[in-house]
């Protein structure tokens, strides 16, 4: 997140959904026994699809998504090789990777891409955000589109300041100051940990740019990832969603491949909307 948060910009007022004979009843029986454990076999079966590997650090990250044989996205996310922390720049700034999504994982979810900044030394409002992080965007408009968008000045702010529709963020969540070029309007979870005297160690942000919900996003510090098995944290859900007819997340998982030592983060428990 690019944001050049504040607190006082930020104001922190706290603020899904029988036929005759018996010999007949034993072979129905069977029959919608077999048809609807065909059916469960089938939606528990799954195939992985993964995106191309993008260097990161001293390591890999590509996308992944599984998807039911019934066509249901069970997971989509980023996978992060063991090796790739240990050469990510401690220098000041934000780093970002374009992450390119399966095909398979676009034409069932409203997502396009992914996009993973890498904060070294986080970033305002200072005591919140500060600490070593990653954004891990999952955009649901286009690579041309997120790269036009443009930067924030007083010619473009009502562009950025336009919020969604009534309903189409959940309730709890402001927005942050200004806009971001190439990405939007942030908007922030006031109920979550870090704005109540805890340390921040993840969080879930929405973003939007001229009205509409553009992009969903874990935001998760380095220390976290690296220290977590296995975590799983509700998405705080809108009344409505933009577009429709397709599966969106209701969960993201935060967790760590005891075997191999690769990192996952992604969203689960999708639903159709």
């Amino acid at each position: 997140m690019k944001q050049q948060f504040t607190l006082a910009a930020l104001g922190l007022t706290v603020a899904a959904f029988m036929f005759s004979s018996c010999q007949k009843e034993i072979s129905t029986t069977a029959t919608e026994s077999t048809l609807s454990e065909q059916k469960v076999s089938k939606e528990q079966k799954s195939n992985t699809f993964y995106g191309p590997q993008v260097s990161f650090g001293a390591g890999k990250v590509r996308s992944f998504a599984t998807i039911s044989h019934t066509g249901v996205p069970q997971e989509v996310g980023v996978q992060i090789t063991a090796d790739a922390f240990s050469g990510l720049s401690s220098e000041p700034g934000e780093y970002s990777f374009m992450i390119p999504l399966h095909q398979k994982a676009q034409e069932v979810t409203p997502f396009d891409h992914l996009e993973v900044d890498w904060n070294p030394n986080g970033h305002p409002p200072p005591g919140i955000y500060d600490l070593p992080h990653f954004d891990f965007h999952f955009y649901k408009i286009t690579e041309e589109e997120q790269m036009a968008i443009p930067v924030y000045n007083p010619q473009t702010a009502a562009l950025f300041d336009a919020p969604p529709p009534a309903g189409y963020l959940p309730s709890g969540y402001i927005p942050g100051p200004g806009g971001v070029p190439q990405m939007g309007k942030h908007w922030l979870d006031v109920t979550s940990p870090e704005f109540h005297g805890v340390t921040f160690t993840k969080t879930f942000v929405y973003g939007t740019y001229n009205g509409a919900v553009t992009f969903y996003e874990p935001m998760v510090t380095r220390a976290y990832i690296e220290s977590t098995t296995s975590s799983t944290a509700a998405i705080r859900q809108p009344q409505y969603f933009a577009p429709t007819n397709t599966y969106y997340p209701t969960q993201y998982n935060v967790y760590t491949d005891s075997k191999t030592g690769d990192h996952y983060v992604s969203l689960s428990g999708f639903v159709w909307r």
